[in-house]
């Protein structure tokens, strides 16, 4: 299942431009954080691990979000036929991820580069042994036969995700000399071993009916993963790429990194 790798690179170019950025050189860089040199890819990795550890309440002095949780919205999903036997419109509103910054362990981190003529395309890998979204939910649809029309909580546990997030940002030099990253492209790749769908309120919560509901939903988890994840992946494209075009948008590019 693809589902949360667009926002995980976000939250690490916040920390690398929020890092290096000297709006007051009297106070240095925020500890535990430091820069580092634009090819030490082992630093820019720490540095990313660190910030997920110690900022996931966010930095509103620079207008970064808290990482716990992530708001994702609302997600409008509909079966797109893939199983004779699910078919459904569901509504999830007030969305959120969690576990995020808990969890979160970061491989790799590629692309950055010293020629400003041409697009950077960055790419980093994440790791993530489990996250969580959870949402108010209203669904309309069949499972078999049976009708499911339903309002409640929703909470989607994912197990093992492997994220690949490719970036592309512009550099534009601005009249003040310097030049700033415009995020171009943001796309996500995303692998997972496993998940487990939990509706509250199914059937008025009449427990039998309720269980072996949701334990046929969740022997069909790929076939709703085909539908639900690309929703939650373009939730959370939005709201990271918002993040981090403001950040980058008072941040010169020449000083994101540590002179060689």
């Amino acid at each position: 299942m693809q589902l949360t790798g667009a926002s995980m690179f976000l939250v690490w170019m916040g920390l690398l431009s929020w890092a290096s950025c000297r709006v007051d050189a009297s106070e240095g860089f925020p500890s535990p954080l430091k820069r580092c040199k634009l090819q030490d890819e082992a630093c820019l990795v720490a540095q990313a691990q660190t910030f997920f550890q110690a900022f996931k309440n966010g930095i509103p002095e620079r207008q970064v979000a808290a990482l716990e949780p992530i708001a994702l919205g609302t997600l409008l999903i509909e079966s797109g036929g893939h199983s004779d036997s699910l078919k459904f419109k569901l509504t999830m509103s007030d969305a959120k991820l969690y576990n995020l910054a808990n969890s979160m362990m970061v491989k790799s981190l590629k692309g950055f580069t010293k020629d400003l003529t041409r697009p950077l395309k960055l790419t980093l890998l994440l790791d993530n042994p489990e996250l969580e979204v959870r949402a108010k939910y209203d669904v309309d649809g069949k499972l078999l036969i049976l009708p499911i029309v339903s309002k409640g909580d929703l909470t989607i546990r994912m197990n093992d995700v492997q994220t690949k997030v490719r970036i592309t940002a512009e550099p534009v030099k601005r009249s003040d000399g310097h030049t700033y990253l415009n995020i171009t492209d943001y796309k996500t790749a995303t692998k997972i071993k496993g998940g487990h769908f939990d509706l509250s309120n199914l059937f008025n919560d009449n427990k039998e009916l309720r269980d072996s509901t949701l334990k046929v939903l969740n022997q069909e988890w790929s076939t709703l993963a085909l539908d639900v994840q690309p929703k939650i992946n373009e939730a959370c494209s939005r709201a990271f790429r918002v993040i981090v075009q403001s950040l980058w948008a008072n941040i010169p590019y020449d000083e994101f990194f540590e002179e060689e």
